[in-house]
């Protein structure tokens, strides 16, 4: 109760940067099973979204983005961004939560071409670095001490567009690039890194002008956390719009689940599914997928968390509001019950509408204290 009674206050003077969705010990059971998230032998993870995630996905989907000047206005949107500013905040909150292991989501890099040649066919890459977050946020935390180090990355969408840079007209090119980086803290014993791309994708088709494909990928680890091994994966899922998205992203967790049926050890697998997983085995069909095949969502299993997944939705919030980004997980295949431990949960970033309660209409991030 004491540490519930902390971490309120601590959400009360961080204001806008995180929310706290750590229920009530509502029995005296319940204070010593969550007691037992502070011993040794407990893993910290986290999922989060580095860049800034809605530009970002605009320039990759928007097919008006390929517009010369609607890409100008997008790399401004971008370049605005203080990214000294970002990575400050981000550091914030893994120096609060210290995690073994983070998953990074929209890790991007941001490279310019001028003059540009893109839009007469040329096929020159650019190359000149713009905008790359990820080496600000490490220098951040080795500023405070935190030493983390990047163990696995897959490149996933590659996409170069023509940019409108003066009314006269003249062109550069601006080529964005998006990855999924794991992150390791140094006290963590990692090695066996994998990465892949779905083969499901999506096509973006401009007239005129060739296909561009956007492919999704994953990146895992073995990690050795005090004397426990674990398969530790970060995937960031095809958004589902529409029918199409919907199709690409079933497909991608599929090849995500059928990837890991034979992972001997037990697997941590967080990201941004793109799938609202409030609605449990009812909802997205996504999530159910993910949930049929023995994985849990940790969201679900905090101490106190007794009621149906859904239940616990304030009044103004959409029966749809999205959460997004999920830690789940799957102890090896083996008889008898499979059981998951207490868990600890609290989300990251987003606008902020219900400020103490678990639902927060963006969830760009979580972090999970779990015992398995």
């Amino acid at each position: 109760m004491k540490y519930g009674i902390a971490v309120g206050l601590w959400m009360v003077a961080l204001g806008a940067c995180q929310v706290a969705t750590l229920p009530q010990v509502v029995d005296g059971r319940e204070e010593r099973s969550a007691s037992k998230l502070f011993d040794r032998g407990t893993l910290t993870v986290m999922t989060r979204s580095l860049s800034g995630g809605r530009h970002l996905e605009q320039v990759l989907d928007d097919p008006r983005a390929r517009e010369p000047a609607r890409a100008a206005e997008l790399l401004e949107a971008l370049s605005q961004e203080d990214v000294q500013a970002r990575a400050r905040e981000l550091a914030e909150e893994i120096q609060y939560a210290r995690p073994h292991l983070i998953g990074l989501q929209q890790v991007a890099q941001v490279r310019l071409q001028s003059p540009g040649d893109a839009l007469f066919g040329g096929t020159r890459p650019a190359e000149e670095l713009r905008l790359d977050v990820l080496p600000v946020l490490l220098g951040e935390l080795e500023a405070r001490g935190l030493h983390y180090r990047e163990v696995a990355r897959v490149r996933n969408a590659d996409v170069e567009l023509p940019l409108l840079t003066s009314a006269a007209p003249a062109f550069d090119d601006v080529r964005l690039t998006d990855f999924e980086v794991i992150l390791a803290r140094a006290d963590v014993e990692v090695k066996e890194a994998r990465a892949g791309n779905y083969v499901a994708r999506r096509e973006v088709r401009r007239p005129g002008q060739e296909p561009v494909s956007l492919p999704r990928g994953w990146a895992s680890v073995v990690a050795k956390v005090e004397g426990r091994k674990y398969r530790f994966v970060s995937t960031h899922l095809e958004p589902a719009p529409d029918e199409q998205g919907l199709r690409v992203q079933v497909a991608q967790a599929g090849e995500l689940i059928g990837g890991l049926r034979g992972e001997p050890l037990p697997v941590v697998l967080v990201g941004d599914f793109n799938t609202p997983a409030n609605l449990g085995l009812m909802g997205a069909p996504t999530y159910r997928e993910l949930l049929l095949a023995g994985y849990v969502d940790v969201w679900t299993h905090r101490p106190g968390s007794t009621r149906p997944v859904g239940a616990d939705l304030p009044p103004t919030m959409p029966s749809l509001a999205e959460r997004l980004n999920l830690v789940l997980v799957r102890k090896p295949v083996a008889p008898g019950p499979r059981r998951m431990g207490p868990v600890l949960a609290y989300g990251l970033g987003g606008a902020l509408e219900e400020r103490f309660g678990p639902w927060k209409p963006d969830l760009a991030g979580v972090v999970a204290r779990l015992r398995m």
